[in-house]
């Protein structure tokens, strides 16, 4: 008799747990079908912009064609610490920097000796980047694409 009533025990404890995996599932199944049509919202804080070299100059660790992506911040320059290293004489050891700002890429010129050029203007201080212009760094050419 008592292994008769341990096998009934053992039989009602898979069935429960029978249960349970499908009210499981179904509880998934019902999430799905609910939020069906409705896409997470993606975070549109940084825009996926880049820089295509199209006039690699006197730097051949760039390749013409190739494209930097650009996240929160880029500097190029001469030094070893820069995000992008330039080898182009005209180019100062700091040159530049480009950083997100209220939702914009931000192009600065950190006070180089020959300057920094968008759509050939020298740039002075600060300038907002937008797809298309053209950023020019002693014999190196940069497009913004997005």
């Amino acid at each position: 008799m008592p292994m008769a009533n341990l096998s009934f025990i053992f039989k009602i404890i898979i069935v429960i747990i029978i249960y349970c995996i499908i009210f499981y599932a179904l509880k998934i199944m019902y999430k799905d079908v609910k939020n069906e049509g409705k896409k997470k919202p993606r975070k549109t804080s940084r825009l996926k912009f880049g820089l295509e070299i199209i006039k690699q100059g006197q730097n051949p660790n760039l390749q013409e064609g190739s494209v930097i992506p650009l996240n929160e911040q880029l500097t190029m320059g001469r030094a070893e610490d820069n995000t992008v290293v330039l080898k182009d004489k005209y180019a100062s050891s700091h040159h530049m920097k480009i950083y997100m700002k209220n939702g914009e890429y931000i192009l600065e010129d950190l006070k180089s000796t020959n300057g920094t050029f968008v759509n050939d203007r020298a740039v002075s201080n600060k300038i907002a980047l937008k797809k298309g212009y053209i950023i020019k760094i002693g014999s190196s050419e940069f497009k913004v694409i997005n």
